[in-house]
């Protein structure tokens, strides 16, 4: 028997002796016990109890104060939570860990959130640097929303002489100066898989979405200065430290290039007891890094596949191999999903389609033949039904018992029949209720019909039809107490309600923001919800979300996050 089996099983004979009613008789003591609060288990049974016991990182009691104070020894910690709310960690099933392999030269601009500021910005930058050197950044979405994006005009009056490249979501950013170096000219033709912004007169405007776009306009910039594992192993250790004020104990990272991974082990290995726990999507060519050559995309992705000697699950409680990820279409920050109808005021135009079905199909069908698990972007209509319909033929060609793939996002609504397949076939949904918050009034809004609208971003009509939706960021923001907030208020960042019939109960927000997660990555038996045998992962709220305002919720105080029964972050009082 192995180290993780013998270890689950100790656990789980220990757990079925603390349930019995000899409480007092066993020797067993806890290392630490947090007490007098309000528990939510997730669990059956109790929807609240009052006190938790913790050993060796794992849970091996939940009930009454009376009950589990009887496991308190010499040595055991004890924790009141003076009638404090507690959660199951938080799982958050989409995060993006940048600076791994980040490029040294990047400025972070992601608090800027006016034009005129980071026209400032980049004015600074010049001047600190020769003339012809490349000046980089990154936006946000939220901040600086596509209405307060410089053109290239603009930008060309405070950076003549520096090229420019600005980062935010899906679209990037360029000046005069580096189309020019790019050779990219007013005749240029958009990318396969991207897109060229144009004025009235034709124009590019010096804004180009998707991968696709950002290597049109990068193609004469020099490579980045080679990052030091060292210092790509401390930004990824900063990142995963800063999700713990958050209440955030697991993420799914959705999608590190196989040439990475050694990054996020090795800050495991070093670090990893400190930090969040982490299942990691391995990132396909398709998509990501090829999109001119299909053939050659397939190529590559199953010779990467197949090169690999690991699959989905591979690795241990800290850290983890989740799905494979690839990317149908755009996104909302840069309206380029794809969608089945046209969008508003665009007779024309459906989005941006990154990988063709057959090339997909190609991919999705080896890799769930070598038994990896499949969690694919899709999130307009369109890419969710050919994501769907993908799965279905490979699911019909070679029938897989749990095979739990998985659609990122499900922006927009499909058809009523790729639903039905989506119950029929057991795909689940990782699904950012954040995204209804944050770009509803940005970008959904001026891109859908209002009978789109109304159940963009869906969560009920879903789970109507039985299928199982898991909550998560995206990074936008990233906050599991504005997910939840969206997704029981469903309104925007500017107050107004984004299609109310899709309002999720807040109990199964919590839910989906805790239990589901584990399920979509199969580890529904470890974590998500507290009870004997599972993981000790808990976040302790300064107020009780069960009975507070909901318009409170995002203000929420965090004020102790805990992994492995380890208190990894506390608030200062």
């Amino acid at each position: 028997m192995g180290y993780v089996a013998r270890k689950a099983w100790i656990v789980g004979a220990l757990c079925t002796q603390l349930a019995s009613s000899a409480w007092a008789q066993t020797p067993v003591t806890a290392d630490v016990i947090f007490e007098r609060g309000k528990i939510v288990t997730n669990a059956p049974g109790p929807e609240t109890v009052e006190a938790v016991a913790i050993l060796g990182g794992r849970i091996i009691a939940a009930g009454t104060t009376e009950q589990v104070h009887k496991l308190a020894g010499a040595t055991t910690r004890i924790v009141d939570l003076k009638g404090r709310t507690v959660l199951p960690g938080f799982y958050d099933n989409h995060i993006h860990l940048g600076g791994s392999g980040a490029d040294p030269r990047q400025q972070d601009w992601s608090a800027i959130n006016s034009k005129a500021d980071l026209l400032a910005a980049l004015s600074a930058r010049a001047a600190a640097l020769p003339k012809g050197s490349w000046i980089l950044g990154t936006l946000t979405n939220e901040n600086m929303p596509q209405e307060k994006l410089p053109t290239r005009w603009e930008m060309d009056r405070v950076t003549p002489d520096h090229p420019v490249v600005l980062e935010r979501g899906h679209i990037t950013l360029g000046n005069s100066l580096t189309m020019k170096l790019s050779g990219v000219t007013d005749a240029t033709p958009a990318p396969v898989g991207g897109d060229i912004d144009r004025n009235a007169k034709g124009q590019a405007i010096g804004w180009f979405r998707e991968g696709a776009g950002k290597r049109m306009i990068t193609s004469a910039m020099p490579p980045a200065p080679p990052n030091p594992d060292e210092v790509a192993e401390k930004g990824l250790k900063a990142q995963l430290e800063a999700l713990l004020p958050l209440g955030i104990t697991s993420i799914n990272v959705a999608g590190m290039r196989p040439n990475t991974l050694r990054w996020i082990q090795q800050t495991y290995a070093r670090w990893g007891e400190a930090l969040p726990r982490s299942t990691v999507q391995l990132r396909l060519s398709p998509g990501h890094d090829s999109y001119d050559d299909p053939a050659k995309g397939v190529a590559a992705s199953i010779a990467e596949l197949e090169n690999l000697s690991f699959i989905t699950g591979f690795g241990g409680d800290r850290l983890r191999l989740g799905a494979v990820k690839m990317s149908i279409d755009g996104g909302f920050s840069a309206a380029a999903f794809y969608t089945i109808e046209p969008y508003p005021n665009h007779d024309d135009y459906h989005g941006v389609v990154r990988i063709d079905q057959d090339t997909l199909y190609k991919v999705a069908k080896r890799a769930d033949a070598l038994g990896w698990q499949l969690g694919i972007h899709a999130i307009g209509d369109a890419a969710v039904k050919m994501v769907v319909d993908v799965y279905a033929r490979v699911l019909d060609e070679a029938p897989r018992a749990d095979h739990r793939h998985f659609v990122h996002h499900l922006s927009v609504l499909p058809p009523e029949e790729t639903l039905a397949k989506m119950e029929k076939y057991h795909i689940l949904t990782a699904s950012q209720p954040n995204f209804t918050y944050s770009l509803g009034p940005h970008n959904a809004a001026p891109a859908l019909s209002a009978e789109r609208l109304a159940t963009n971003n869906p969560q009920m009509s879903l789970i109507r039809h039985n299928i199982e939706v898991s909550y998560g960021s995206d990074g936008m923001p990233t906050d599991p107490r504005v997910g939840i907030y969206a997704a029981v208020t469903r309104k925007g960042i500017d107050g107004k309600v984004y299609g109310p019939g899709e309002k999720v109960p807040l109990k199964d927000a919590i839910r989906m923001y805790t239990l589901a997660p584990a399920y979509l990555n199969f580890l529904e038996k470890e974590r998500g919800s507290i009870e004997p045998g599972k993981v000790g992962d808990l976040v302790v709220l300064g107020q009780d979300i069960l009975s507070v305002d909901p318009e409170r919720i995002k203000e929420i105080p965090i004020d102790m996050t805990i992994v492995a029964g380890k208190v990894l972050y506390a608030r200062a009082q």
